[in-house]
């Protein structure tokens, strides 16, 4: 004869399931996501971080500011990868993206380190 059981066993697997995965992944093998860096970022995460730099940089007209986050990223010349990837950008359509970082470029290049724009001043 064949026993009838009721769907509690897959109920009660799927809650040990869940409070199993909890402890795990909470206790034994917690994930350790310190001291990250925009440095270890991928290149496609880069130029989404650059893009958003540059366009909060269009917001607020704070270069110092911009120029401290770019240096996060570590490139060798922020003004060529700013170039670079509003040229590759440009290739899919002029955006406010690719407007944005060509403004920052542009700031970058008239204002070498050590110079500071006015924070009234913004570049539209």
């Amino acid at each position: 004869m064949k026993q009838r059981r009721g769907s509690l066993y897959l109920l009660t697997g799927l809650i040990l399931g869940i409070i199993l995965g909890l402890v795990f992944s909470w206790i034994v093998y917690p994930a350790n996501a310190k001291d990250s860096s925009p440095r270890s970022l991928q290149p496609a995460q880069k130029d989404q971080y650059r893009a958003l730099i540059a366009m909060a940089f269009v917001s607020n007209g704070d270069l110092v500011r911009a120029r401290a986050r770019l240096n996060l990223l570590g490139d060798p010349d922020p003004y060529v990868s700013l170039l670079e990837q509003a040229k590759q950008m440009a290739a899919f359509g002029e955006t406010s993206e690719v407007t944005s970082l060509r403004l920052l470029a542009e700031a970058l290049a008239k204002n070498p380190i050590g110079l500071t724009l006015d924070h009234k001043s913004k570049l539209h």
